[in-house]
């Protein structure tokens, strides 16, 4: 393999985990190098475009062409392309927002999303990142997972207490539900997505504004969600099918 292209790729993938613009000394310390070449390596970054740099405090981010990039992957990704049909199904039957999450280490990553054809309505844009415990699609998926692998993920939460009991009223129920959000102002109802070969590979989800939500609206809602969920990895739908092989054996 190439060794200064892999360096390169680690230091970018670094930076683009970061919540905030780093220097060369604490970039060169996360990735354990020399700051002389993190410095040489950042500056062809930059020069390529890949990096902003804030001149007043000598510190670089990731630039618009990163996500320009991402956005078109995402936009092309088999996967998204194949379930959108069904979101957007759920968004006709709902009248609410639909998502589809994927699971990546502590956080979910909304991979798909529709929006309903209203005046007000929950936004949640493409590939962004939320730890697990933040949304119904988090608990949902997580609540699914295998114990052992649920312990692991509430060990690193300063107070684990309050989301197990949500994942285990999840776990009982086949749902996780938050009538409203805190921070987001919305309403979050979710269920695992199961393969055919029974391995969790998503979360399923609807969202609305929080004054949208109705305990009379929710067995419909949950109906909805159950339906797609049963369905969305249909042997005759390949990219998804794929998808599903690929939970079950990573290899």
């Amino acid at each position: 393999m190439d060794a200064t292209l892999l360096k390169g790729l680690r230091i970018l993938e670094e930076i683009v985990a970061l919540d905030d613009p780093v220097g060369i000394s604490e970039l060169a310390r996360r990735v354990d190098l020399p700051k002389s070449n993190v410095h040489r390596t950042v500056a062809s970054l930059r020069e390529a475009g890949y990096l902003g740099f804030d001149v007043e405090t000598r510190r670089y981010f990731a630039s618009l062409k990163l996500a320009q990039m991402g956005s078109r992957v995402s936009g092309r990704f088999p996967f998204r392309v194949a379930a959108m049909p069904f979101l957007e199904q759920l968004v006709r039957q709902t009248g609410e927002s639909a998502h589809f999450v994927l699971h990546d280490g502590a956080s979910v990553v909304f991979l798909a999303n529709a929006l309903p054809n209203a005046a007000i309505a929950s936004v949640i844009p493409d590939n962004l990142a939320l730890h697990w415990e933040d949304s119904a699609l988090g608990l949902a998926l997580v609540s699914a997972l295998p114990e052992p692998d649920q312990a692991a993920l509430l060990a690193q939460l300063t107070d684990p207490a309050p989301v197990a009991r949500q994942l285990s009223r999840a776990a009982e129920t086949g749902h996780a539900l938050i009538p409203r959000h805190e921070t987001r102002r919305i309403f979050e109802l979710a269920v695992p997505v199961m393969s055919e070969w029974q391995t969790v590979t998503g979360a399923l989800g609807v969202t609305g504004p929080a004054s949208r939500f109705s305990e009379e609206r929710l067995p419909a809602q949950l109906a909805a969600l159950r339906d797609v969920a049963s369905r969305i990895f249909d042997r005759d739908i390949p990219a998804l099918s794929e998808a599903g092989q690929s939970a079950k054996d990573p290899s």
